[in-house]
């Protein structure tokens, strides 16, 4: 019965929609067609202020994935990837850690941080290409 919704999944319509928040959308179809449940878009972690967003969280089986989304209009001037520096990546970490401690459901659960990129056009917002790095950042305990 999954597979066959998975099978029956339609892409979102990007149209319209502001550049980041397209990516986003199409990174989440992406996911469930894979299999995935998301668990969380644009989670927000707050400490009084704002410390930090994970832009999906998702799941399957044993595996919980953060996912941040690099969405362009062109790759001009800087790679999407270049963008996950060593900062990013720590703060990425610390997020996951946040994350896991707000919600201990998923304690048990390996955690694994993937970055994509996604090209889109800038008139239709039609995806060009999509990158995914799998396991990007490392030593997420």
């Amino acid at each position: 019965m999954k597979f066959l919704s998975r099978l029956l999944l339609r892409p979102p319509r990007l149209y319209g929609l502001p550049l980041g928040q397209a990516g986003e959308e199409w990174v989440c179809y992406l996911y469930r067609r894979r299999g995935f449940e998301i668990v969380a878009r644009n989670y927000t972690v707050f400490a009084p202020r704002k410390l930090g967003e994970i832009d999906i969280v998702c799941w399957a089986g044993d595996r919980l994935i953060l996912v941040e989304v690099k969405t362009r209009s062109s790759e001009q001037f800087m790679d999407m990837f270049e963008a996950v520096d060593r900062r990013k990546q720590e703060y990425l970490r610390r997020m996951a850690k946040l994350f896991l401690q707000k919600n201990p459901d998923f304690a048990e659960f390996p955690v694994q941080i993937d970055v994509a990129g996604v090209l889109l056009d800038p008139f239709d917002n039609s995806v060009q290409s999509v990158k995914l790095l799998e396991n990007a950042v490392e030593d997420t305990d």
